[in-house]
């Protein structure tokens, strides 16, 4: 092929963007649904008994008329002020921004893993390491907290830590790593 024919040079991928929660709107959102499904409903229903259409009041001027007359009340107040903080809850909750899930990898554009899958890491490291019997780990996108149950030597916590943040250091944003190490018999001292 000549060099006037060749195939054009690919574009490099744009990076993926980052995985996100749903958030509390997940929840709240069916809620605010559901809530809006049943005054739609109720309001039709008066539509079509103002219209003629079926008998009676509605359900709306029922209520209203019922209410005509009547004193304030202490619950009543208590209730509207519960009623419009709730609403406002709702509404916060809803607009909030979503929580990130995944912790970008350095070297690779739009990867990232998810805080469970760091915690794996973690854990594999800090079983590598001599003198653990066993580690459990817990992360999240700021700090992994590793604890181990070592054979006692003093030394086991900084070389666990030394090897967590080495194998964590492929992200681009590196977890605080905190180690506790407690000896496996109870009687060689406490925490360390």
């Amino acid at each position: 092929m000549s060099a006037q024919h060749a195939a054009p040079a690919a574009q490099p991928l744009r990076p993926a963007r980052a995985p996100t929660g749903s958030g509390a709107i997940g929840f709240v959102g069916p809620v605010l649904a559901v809530l809006t499904i049943a005054l739609g409903l109720v309001l039709v229903r008066d539509a079509l008994a103002v219209a003629g259409v079926i008998s009676g009041d509605g359900w709306v001027v029922t209520v209203l008329d019922a209410m005509n007359g009547q004193t304030r009340t202490g619950w009543a107040l208590a209730g509207g002020i519960v009623a419009a903080l709730l609403g406002l809850w709702l509404i916060v909750v809803a607009l909030r921004r979503r929580r990130r899930k995944a912790l970008w990898l350095r070297k690779a554009a739009g990867v990232g893993i998810r805080p469970r899958d760091v915690a794996r890491l973690a854990r594999v490291a800090a079983d590598d390491v001599d003198g653990v019997l066993d580690a459990k780990v817990t992360a999240g996108r700021r700090n992994v907290n590793v604890d181990v149950r070592t054979t006692g030597d003093p030394y086991t916590r900084d070389r666990v830590r030394e090897v967590v943040t080495a194998r964590l250091a492929a992200l681009a944003k590196p977890p605080k790593v905190s180690v506790r190490a407690r000896p496996s018999s109870s009687t060689s001292g406490g925490m360390t």
